[in-house]
């Protein structure tokens, strides 16, 4: 029962609006009366909204959880005043990662006025680990035996004719990214951008986020966003440290649990 829950929340991830009950049954490939059950149950307890035209959003209460909640959202506010002096140094989209098991999940987008480039990640979209810079960069700072899980049997995603899909130059890349502890990826997921990418680091030195910066293709040279990366990196992986210790403890566990290789 708790699965199939799931996975009608889940249908609304990349539905970009309301669905029906029905919709939601053809999503999540449940039975059309237990997918009209499920549903009911989920508008009478306030995790599901229907419209006038009886159309399901995520509702209010499930948000009202979440934000009180997740750890994901603790890292979230300690980064952020970070990542605002970022934006406003680099005058490019900042943007905070997680890693989830085999995908890298993004918690936070800043944008900016200037002109953009396209396909930059918005808070709640996944990619695989594999093809984008942040990550690269948590992955190459994840534990060895979630790191080689993640190179062996993660998701291989061609965006673009520039995205890196060959697992041995991808092995490579993560182990420069070791060295460096720095990842650029010019034109992975859209031909007009490049990201640059470092992780923040937890005191055993693995990774409880990534910070990244996304840029126009052909642009300043990546490496100038570097100095700024970092020392932001560096301010937010410190206050992790200090600034509301319990929660930020549990987080580091929440996240070290959700990486573990099943």
């Amino acid at each position: 029962m708790i699965e199939r829950v799931v996975e009608v929340l889940e249908a609304f991830k990349g539905a970009g609006g309301a669905l029906t009950a029905s919709e939601i049954a053809r999503r999540t490939a449940i039975p059309m009366p237990s997918a009209h059950r499920i549903v009911a149950e989920l508008v009478d307890v306030g995790f599901l909204e229907r419209d006038p035209d009886r159309r399901l959003r995520i509702g209010t209460r499930l948000w009202e959880v979440v934000a009180r909640s997740s750890s994901a959202l603790t890292l979230r506010e300690v980064a952020l005043p970070y990542m605002e002096d970022l934006r406003s140094a680099v005058q490019a989209p900042t943007l905070l990662s997680v890693l989830d098991r085999n995908d890298v999940l993004n918690l936070e987008t800043l944008t900016t006025r200037q002109p953009g480039v396209t396909n930059v990640t918005q808070p709640g979209v996944r990619l695989p680990a594999l093809a984008s810079s942040p990550g690269i960069a948590l992955v190459a700072f994840s534990p060895p035996e979630v790191r080689e899980h993640i190179l062996a049997t993660g998701k291989i995603t061609r965006f673009t004719e520039h995205t890196v899909v060959d697992r041995t130059e991808l092995l490579r890349i993560v182990n420069e990214t070791r060295r460096t502890g720095y990842v650029v990826a010019r034109r992975w997921i859209s031909p007009d951008s490049t990201a640059v990418a470092v992780p923040i680091l937890a005191d055993d030195g693995t990774a409880i986020g990534a910070l990244s910066v996304t840029t126009a293709f052909g642009a300043d040279a990546p490496s100038t966003l570097l100095p700024a990366l970092h020392a932001t990196a560096l301010g937010i992986s410190r206050a992790t440290r200090t600034a509301d210790g319990p929660r930020l403890t549990l987080l580091k566990q929440q996240i070290r649990h959700a990486t573990e290789v099943p």
